[in-house]
């Protein structure tokens, strides 16, 4: 169990690395854009809180918390796992780094992989004969490592308290 715990440290410092870096990357892109209209400002926000969630996530599993840490964990991760552009809309949502399966359905259907660290596009202004889907790996990957330890701890401590 000390590997389990000492992985879910690492999470957690990964989870405040990627909210900080997150929070950084969107203030250098956008500190021009803040007389921007409403939609971008709650756009704005929307990403500010989720990064708030990823380091608040974060401290509470460096402090040991670690039920409390993984559930907002699995939250964050679990926002990140798909991003598209369909319709005129865009959500792409990534803190921390990210591998992407993007798939671009517009005339052919075009199959990459994208690897960076945070990124956010919310929009409702896009092009709407634009289509595509991405898979984020490294949160599927997070996300099952997540469950995995939150049933590893659960088990740990129903078997102490039936000791």
């Amino acid at each position: 169990m000390k590997k389990i715990y000492s992985r879910i440290e690492y999470l957690g410092y990964y989870e405040i690395f990627g909210g900080i870096i997150g929070i950084l990357l969107v203030f250098l892109g956008v500190y021009d854009k803040f007389n921007s209209n409403g939609f971008f400002i709650f756009s704005f926000i929307l990403f500010l809180a989720l990064c708030g969630i990823s380091i608040y996530s974060g401290i509470l599993l460096v402090r040991k918390k670690y039920l409390k840490g993984l559930n907002f964990s699995v939250f964050t991760q679990a926002v990140q796992i798909i991003s598209f552009v369909l319709f005129g809309y865009i959500f792409d949502f990534a803190i921390g780094a990210y591998l992407r399966i993007t798939m671009e359905l517009t005339n052919d259907t075009i199959i990459g992989l994208d690897f960076s660290l945070a990124n956010w596009r919310l929009s409702r202004n896009a092009n709407p004969d634009l289509i595509e889907l991405n898979i984020n790996i490294i949160a599927i990957v997070l996300l099952l490592f997540i469950a995995n330890s939150a049933d590893r701890i659960k088990a740990e401590s129903n078997k102490s308290r039936n000791e």
